[in-house]
Order: structure tokens, then C-alpha cells, then sequence
């Protein structure tokens, strides 16, 4: 059940710039969320728009240029040494690539075991019982896979096994970044319910990074759009999908594959590549593609409104909304 009075993780103004002067590249720029206890929070974006950074950021794999990351009320930006390796365990991430994600030298059981061994939190029968409980738990039998080398299996094996040592240390928070993307459709869905029945039994919060709008709508509580390194819209799934308040929202609704031609998402089609981020466009970074833009655009940085309960959006003209 989604604890709505305390966020489990709050970020404020996060920003990652990589290089410098003028070569420096805005990445991630003043990007603020929060992510409720038991709740998955939905990121989506174009390719190349932020959204793996911002979870390499949490994960502070790459380094935060400034703003706030806290989870359970500690800074993780203030974190060094054993204190951040500590904090670390609480949280933990599934990488997009299953198969190069693992080291193909070793022994499932050993990769799953590997964070238990790193920290020593239990070792000898109660740990080999912990590693099979876990294997069984994402669908692989220890007692025939558990000696075999991660190069042996498929795709979708290897991300049960990511799933598995993810796992270990019995995390809060798991930044799914891109997990199901590389695997087919069929696999895709065995993943995602696993995931879902994962996330009950263990009390999991999910951060789920993707650009498969489908994918995110159905296991998304909330979804947050992201374009240029910056969140435009975020909000309850269903009420963002049926009627988006931001521009880019419903050109990127109508981009999604959907059964019925005829249907009013796709009525409109967004033209045009993403400026560079090396040299952003003033005021709303999308005022250059957005059919809406006025003068007021390109002079103000919108800030974030609410349109409805728990529905957000950055834009100085936002989409009627409507409610049944």
C-alpha cells in the first residue's frame, strides 16, 4: 500500500552537467520528484532526453552537479565513504543491458551471493539458502542453474538474475532503468508480472525508467515526463494518459503504437529533432517544436502548476483538462 505522507525518496532541483565552458552539456537540469513508499513512479522521454542519467544520479554512479537526493530523510549528495556505501544498500538498480550487466565469468549463484558476501551479512548454509530462495523466487532452479556461467542463458534469463541480486540485501528502493527494453514482447510481460508480484511480497518501491508508454502506463501509480533534462508533466497514470496537460505528453501519446488508426492521439505529429543540450533554447526548452509557443516562451522558464489533484505540469499554456 502507497504511503502518501512521507516520500521515500525526495529530489530537489537535481542537475548533472558533464564536460565544461562552453563544451559543457546540461544533462539533467533542475529535475524535482518524489516517490512514495510502496508506489511505482513511471519516467519517460525520447532517447537522450535525461532520464538514465537521473537514475544513474541517485544511484550517484555519475556524480550529481547539485540539487538534493534524500532517501528516508538522509542526503545522499553529502554521503562519502562507508556512510554512502552504507545508505547504498537501501537502494539498488536494474540495468537496461541484462547480459552485459553480469560477469559472464562467473557462477549464477555467485553473482546472486555477491552482495551478501560484500557486506558479510550472512555467510556458510544461510547464505546458500538465501541465494536458492532468491534463484527460485525470479523463476530459475538453483539445483540446475545454479553452477552454470551467465553466458549461458538467454535475455531474459540473465534479468531474473538481475532481479535476484538486486534483491539481496532486501533494498527499499529499486531504479529500474530500462529493464525490460532489449527483451521481446513475450519476455517483456513474464518480467513485468514478475516484477509486480516481487514488488508485493517484499514491500518494493519502484523507480521504472522507460520509453514504452504502454509498458509504463500499466505498471506505473504515477508517470513523469521528462524532455531536455527537465520533468514538463507528472501525475497520476490514468488521468496523464487520458488527457495530458503538457504538448510534448500528447505528442508522445500519439507517437505510441495504438490499435485504432482513427484515434484522436494521433491526429497531430511532432516534428523536428530535440535541440542540443550543449546550447538549450531560452525560457521552455520544447517552445521550439511546440505549435502553442509565444514570445512569453522564449522570455520565462515555465514553472510547475497543478491542474488537478496531484497533477503537475510546467507550461505556460497548458491542455484543457478534463474530468469525467
Amino acid at each position: 500500500m502507497t504511503d502518501t505522507t512521507q516520500p521515500l525518496l525526495r529530489v530537489r532541483d537535481l542537475q548533472v552537467t558533464f564536460g565544461r565552458g562552453r563544451h559543457a552539456v546540461s544533462a539533467v537540469a533542475g529535475v524535482s520528484f518524489d516517490v512514495f513508499e510502496g508506489e511505482t513512479l513511471g519516467l519517460v522521454g525520447e532517447s537522450g532526453c535525461g532520464k538514465s542519467t537521473t537514475g544513474k544520479a541517485l544511484m550517484r554512479i555519475v556524480e550529481p552537479s547539485g540539487g538534493l537526493i534524500e532517501l528516508q530523510g538522509i542526503d545522499l549528495i553529502k554521503q562519502k565513504g562507508r556512510a554512502l556505501r552504507n545508505i547504498r544498500t537501501r537502494m539498488q538498480m536494474i540495468f537496461q543491458d541484462p547480459i552485459s550487466s553480469l560477469n559472464p565469468r562467473r557462477r549464477v549463484k555467485d553473482i546472486v551471493a555477491e552482495p551478501l558476501d560484500c557486506w558479510k551479512t550472512i555467510s556458510g548454509h544461510e547464505r546458500d539458502v538465501l541465494v536458492s530462495d532468491l534463484l527460485s523466487k525470479v523463476g530459475i532452479d538453483p539445483a540446475v542453474y545454479g553452477n552454470r556461467y551467465a553466458r549461458q542463458f538467454s535475455g531474459g534469463q540473465c534479468q531474473r538474475i538481475s532481479i535476484a541480486r538486486s534483491l539481496a540485501m532486501r533494498p527499499k528502493l529499486l531504479i529500474c532503468d530500462e529493464m525490460v527494453s532489449a527483451l521481446d514482447v513475450s519476455v517483456q510481460a513474464q518480467i513485468l508480472n514478475l516484477l509486480e508480484d516481487l514488488k508485493r511480497e517484499y514491500g518494493l518501491t519502484l523507480l521504472f525508467i522507460a520509453h514504452d508508454l504502454a509498458v509504463v502506463k500499466n505498471v506505473s501509480d504515477r508517470v513523469a515526463v521528462m524532455y531536455l533534462g527537465k520533468i514538463c508533466e507528472i501525475g497520476p497514470a490514468d488521468a496523464l494518459y487520458e488527457a495530458p496537460a503538457h504538448p510534448y505528453t500528447k505528442f508522445l501519446l500519439g507517437a505510441a503504437l495504438e490499435a485504432d488508426p482513427d484515434s484522436p492521439m494521433h491526429a497531430q505529429v511532432l516534428e523536428g529533432e530535440p535541440p542540443s543540450p550543449l546550447n538549450p533554447p531560452s525560457g521552455c526548452r520544447f517552445r521550439t517544436r511546440c505549435p502553442n509557443a509565444t514570445q512569453r516562451c522564449a522570455n520565462e522558464e515555465p514553472l510547475p502548476q497543478e491542474v488537478a489533484p496531484g497533477h503537475q505540469v510546467s507550461c505556460h499554456y497548458p491542455l484543457s483538462i478534463t474530468r469525467k
